[in-house]
């Protein structure tokens, strides 16, 4: 499992991606939902990008205004079922911190939680059942001007349609800046060395959890190790011993609010986009579901 450190969240300029026409549909396996202790862990930053809650709302959208579009290409499209349980913005972004994701995954990857996986295994299925020429409808013909197309982007441009520019740039830059300015707090580092001395006395050297996450062992393999396993797990309870999450989150919270403060009219800008095109991703959510 990769640190966040610092990847930037989906800004209001992010792009939906467009799905292949015929994915596989086999059942993506489901994981964990994230657990109260993720979904309080909550940045400055999210005020002003999109959650990926957020993107499943756009997401959801787009395939009720295909709905429409469709049938006037006198072909019928079915939304995909909703899921509520998309991970929180911030559930990696110091590493694992979730005792159950530790023990079943180590620092592998997991996959996404139920609901998500439901809705990724009916897009499969329904995709797989699209003829080449629903395909092309739905999402533009390969190999043309259209070939990022179609009625998806009849929905992406409709949303979109008032959405101010923001940016979206320099959000990215900050949440980079802002991790790594924390990182170097001497708070930080206190909570750090803290971290380090708890992990010794389990038997394990490391400097930090990146380090941790980092090790090559983990990455000869695809599935978790019983050593990967047990360091995740003392990983994570280390973190909880020494409150190094809480310590980092407020630390980059307050460089966050610094960097607000010192740039409100883009932060203005970047709320301004976020908030119009959520409003018109629930305006046609409610439209599509009262002409049911």
């Amino acid at each position: 499992m990769a640190m966040s450190g610092g990847l930037a969240g989906c800004s209001a300029e992010a792009v939906h991606p467009t799905p292949p026409a015929h994915p596989s549909g086999t059942p993506s396996p489901g994981g964990l939902a994230a657990t109260d202790r993720a979904r309080a862990l909550l940045l400055p930053y999210d005020r002003y990008e999109l959650t990926p809650g957020d993107l499943a709302t756009v997401q959801a959208a787009e395939d009720a205004l295909m709905v429409t579009c469709m049938h006037t290409r006198g072909r019928s499209w079915t939304p995909l079922p909703a899921a509520t349980d998309d991970d929180p913005p911030n559930r990696t972004r110091y590493g694992v911190i979730e005792a159950a994701v530790a023990t079943r995954y180590g620092y592998h990857q997991p996959p996404a939680p139920p609901g998500v996986a439901a809705r990724t295994t009916a897009e499969g299925a329904r995709n797989a059942r699209l003829t080449q020429a629903d395909a092309d409808a739905a999402f533009g013909r390969a190999g043309t001007s259209d070939s990022v197309g179609g009625c998806w982007k009849t929905a992406h441009d409709a949303l979109r349609k008032d959405v101010p520019t923001s940016p979206h740039e320099v959000l990215n830059e900050l949440t980079i800046s802002s991790f790594d300015n924390a990182r170097k707090d001497s708070r930080v580092r206190h909570a750090l060395s803290l971290w380090s001395a708890c992990m010794k006395k389990s038997g394990y050297s490391y400097a930090s959890p990146i380090d941790a996450a980092a090790d090559a062992k983990w990455q000869e393999t695809d599935r978790p190790s019983r050593q990967e396993i047990s360091v995740a797990v003392a990983d994570v309870g280390c973190k909880e011993r020494t409150r190094l999450v809480e310590e980092w989150s407020e630390v980059e919270s307050e460089w966050q609010r610094e960097f607000i403060r010192e740039r409100p009219d883009q932060f203005r800008a970047l709320a301004l986009a976020k908030d119009t095109w959520l409003r018109a991703a629930r305006a046609a959510l409610r439209e599509g579901s009262n002409g049911r």
